[in-house]
């Protein structure tokens, strides 16, 4: 009997001052110097983590896609040439490059050479020349090397037709490229420019 008294009494005692530290503590929250240091340490959580999220989805949205581009280019043209053993193919790398850097689209670079020469299988001996680029009356223009030949023509093209406006249709770019053409210039450079942009070939 003594036991549950002195636990009844320690109850009574106990519980109010408890009960007071409790509405003491929660008041600070109530005021926010506590709890308003706990929203702003959570909004600079969120807010750091938004950030990064948003850094990520916006790489994945512009970057990404770009690498992936370049990179399916660059398989399809090399897969391209190597399929259809091609003299170019050691110089993939060099047609990637200076199509880039005179903006020209690598693949209609691939694709006239096709047209022309069966990517450089049909020409004359070491003349390296690819694209009939400069044919005249007394025959077909030849350079040094392949190296040589692909820097000065995508440069040729990229200033004489790309510049123009002529690359933007292999029909509009035939009648300045070889307007001799009863048609089958075009229509062979846009199915060859198909089988690169599809990789059916």
């Amino acid at each position: 009997m003594t036991r549950k008294l002195i636990l009844c009494f320690l109850f009574f005692t106990v519980s109010p001052f408890a009960l007071l530290l409790s509405i003491y503590f929660l008041s600070l929250f109530g005021d926010g110097r506590v709890l308003g240091e706990a929203v702003s340490l959570s909004s600079l959580a969120m807010s750091y983590s938004g950030q990064v999220l948003a850094s990520s989805t916006e790489n994945i949205g512009v970057i990404a896609p770009t690498v992936i581009a370049k990179d399916s280019t660059s398989i399809l043209i090399e897969k391209y040439l190597k399929h259809y053993q091609s003299p170019l193919l050691p110089y993939k790398d060099k047609i990637l490059e200076a199509s880039e850097k005179y903006g020209v689209q690598p693949q209609l670079i691939v694709a006239i050479a096709q047209q022309e020469s069966n990517l450089g299988k049909k020409t004359p001996e070491n003349c390296y020349n690819a694209w009939g680029w400069g044919i005249h009356a007394q025959g077909t223009k030849c350079f040094a090397s392949w190296e040589e030949a692909v820097e000065i023509v995508i440069k040729g093209i990229a200033r004489d037709y790309c510049a123009k406006g002529y690359c933007s249709d292999p029909c509009v770019m035939m009648e300045k490229y070889t307007p001799r053409s009863n048609g089958s210039w075009c229509a062979g450079v846009k199915q060859f420019l198909a089988e690169l942009e599809t990789g059916d070939f």
